[in-house]
């Protein structure tokens, strides 16, 4: 027996300030409705709520982002409404002026009310606005970006290039009038008779096999020049259509009229070369697409080619340094001083590790296609002649000996390389023999892009492509046809964010369209006579084509933008249900929990008092 320590006591004690704390932790729960107020009560739940918060609040935005962008389309849209109205009301008077029981007076009358209506179009184009933008932006308000469309076709067995005009920007009206220039006609008439001819050219000398399979058969191919997603996305993109076997077609190239224009192709403009990069490697994919169809669609069961080839063979022949995608490995470049200065090659395999071949296609892709074209050719001297050598010999196994993609690159590199996982691994390790190779790759491509249908690794710049046609070229412009009248023409666009991260597919782009006499091509339309009547009568049916295809666009944005914001509605609701389970306090089992260490409170009060009494006994043996 002991008077100087009461453990017994120490211990109620101890249990009473513990069911104490635990009776606040109750009441903080029950009076703010969260379980989890610090990140000491969930330090896990927190960091997932927290996040979950954010994506929350993110997508409510996105919620009122889209139904922001059905209000602006159905702006839009109301306003083509009423041009619908008045172009109505203008075929009325069409056709009421085309009859022969009118004097010219009475034309003239009807001419009057044709030229207001046609007058207030072109105010409704000019005024109509959402938050102060323009809705249907044209000239004179910076945001044209123009179009251009050309029809290319390629004979090889006559050895000659036709290019046919098939519409040209500013002459939407197509009933004359004065051509104001958009910017990118120069462009759009560069790429056509002579980047286009000089670049085919040039794949086909560099990858026989390719040229070879092509054989006598013509290319019928259309170039655009327009607003794909606006400034510094996405350049350019070669599209085609097939059927479940024999030759593509409706094959396309086009070209983002936000990143390149006429300045673009003037002597010193810095975008010089990123223009011809990008044009030589959209035509390496439309040669591809066309000699090796099966492979670049999948159709018919037969594996698809991997993105890394697929955009890294065109790199090949665009080059991979002039669009950014290996500008560390310029910078490590700037550093060697020979193609044998191996001092830096420990930076150049810290680069082949930092990112995958098939997150990178444009960078690392283009690296893993050179190697695997050097390999190819045996090795030696990295040059580009040797790499595309190479390469050549991948396609020609893959087109003459029906070999799948890696069986054909497994042959030619002597079974160094035979899966994706190969390729990886080789990044991943810094393979010795990879680093030497991008090492070399790098120093030899020095000042240029690293494109192998040049006469060097080395050039680059505007000299690319080259900077004329020769008349002993393969490929030259034999004709050019008359410009038909236009179409309507997107002339830029906004994008609407619809998500919680910075994902491009979580922007939808709405594009916006001239609205004026000239894009509805009635620019110089009257019914001052009856043919000019007769004359007006289709021009004003073509306008009401015109805008119902409009209509019908814009409608069809809207039914998405609802879907959309249905999807994010039920995307919020489950988040808030997960996140509520994590963070809200569950108020029976909390007021149970209070309840229960309310008891245990008092019973620890009550035996505090009753361990408190133990020492008492001491004074009755003293006074035994």
């Amino acid at each position: 027996m002991r008077i100087q320590h009461n453990i017994t006591s120490l211990n109620v004690y101890r249990n009473l300030c513990g069911n104490n704390s635990s009776i606040a932790k109750n009441l903080e729960k029950l009076s703010s409705g969260y379980k989890i107020n610090r990140a000491g009560d969930d330090a896990a739940g927190l960091a997932v709520s927290e996040k979950m918060r954010a994506q929350i609040t993110s997508l409510n935005q996105a919620v009122q982002n889209a139904e922001d962008g059905i209000s602006l389309v159905q702006t839009v849209e109301g306003a083509m409404t009423e041009v619908h109205t008045m172009l109505n009301r203008m075929m009325e008077l069409s056709v009421q002026s085309a009859s022969g029981t009118y004097t010219d007076e009475e034309r003239s009358m009807m001419d009057a009310e044709v030229q207001q209506i046609k007058t207030e179009i072109s105010r409704i184009g000019k005024t109509t606005t959402f938050n102060s933008i323009r809705l249907f932006p044209g000239e004179g308000d910076g945001s044209k970006e123009g179009i251009a469309t050309y029809g290319i076709t390629l004979d090889l067995q006559n050895r000659t290039c036709e290019v046919d005009y098939i519409n040209m920007p500013n002459n939407a009206s197509g009933v004359g009038g004065s051509r104001a220039a958009s910017g990118h006609e120069a462009l759009a008439e560069k790429i056509a008779t002579e980047f286009f001819p000089n670049a085919i050219s040039q794949i086909f000398d560099a990858f026989p096999a390719l040229k070879n399979e092509v054989g006598s058969e013509k290319i019928g191919m259309e170039l655009h020049v327009r607003n794909i997603d606006g400034k510094n996305g996405m350049l350019a993109y070669a599209q085609f259509s097939f059927y479940k076997d024999g030759r593509p077609f409706g094959m396309q190239i086009r070209v983002d009229a936000a990143d390149f224009s006429d300045a673009s192709i003037e002597a010193g403009s810095p975008d010089a070369e990123k223009l011809e990069s990008t044009i030589a490697h959209e035509l390496m994919h439309s040669v591809m697409q066309y000699t090796m169809t099966d492979g670049m669609s999948g159709r018919n069961g037969a594996q698809k080619f991997p993105e890394w080839f697929t955009e890294g063979t065109a790199q090949l022949a665009g080059g991979g340094f002039p669009t950014n995608w290996n500008s560390e490995l310029e910078q490590i470049a700037k550093q060697i001083t020979s193609s044998t200065d191996g001092s830096q090659d420990g930076a150049v395999g810290n680069y082949l590790k930092k990112y995958s071949v098939a997150g990178r296609p444009y960078g690392h892709g283009y690296l893993a296609s050179a190697y695997i074209g050097y390999l190819a050719n045996g090795g030696g001297a990295v040059t580009g002649p040797g790499i595309a050598a190479g390469m050549d010999k991948i396609f020609d196994e893959i087109i003459n000996n029906k070999a799948s993609l890696y069986d054909a690159i497994s042959k030619h590199t002597g079974g160094k390389i035979k899966s994706m996982a190969d390729v990886e691994q080789l990044f991943r390790q810094a393979d010795p023999g990879l680093t030497t190779f991008v090492r070399q790759l790098a120093f030899e491509s020095k000042g240029g892009a690293g494109s192998v249908i040049t006469a060097g690794l080395n050039v680059g710049g505007n000299s690319i492509i080259g900077d004329s046609v020769k008349t002993d070229q393969a490929f030259h412009v034999v004709d050019k046809a008359t410009i038909p009248p236009g179409e309507m023409v997107s002339v830029t666009g906004i994008q609407l964010m619809v998500g919680s991260d910075s994902n491009k597919d979580n922007l939808i782009n709405v594009e916006l369209f001239a609205m004026n006499p000239d894009a509805l091509g009635i620019a110089v339309t009257n019914v001052l006579g009856q043919e000019d009547a007769r004359a007006a009568i289709q021009e004003i049916n073509d306008g009401i084509d015109k805008v119902s295809s409009l209509r019908g666009y814009y409608g069809a944005l809207q039914n998405r933008l609802e879907h959309t914001v249905s999807n994010l509605g039920n995307v919020v609701e489950n988040l808030s249900a997960s996140e509520s389970r994590i963070r809200d306090t569950d108020m029976a089992m909390a007021m149970m929990e209070y309840v229960r260490n309310q008891i245990l409170v008092q019973s620890s009060q009550a035996m505090l008092s009753q361990a408190n009494q133990q020492p008492n006994s001491v004074l009755q043996l003293l006074s035994a």
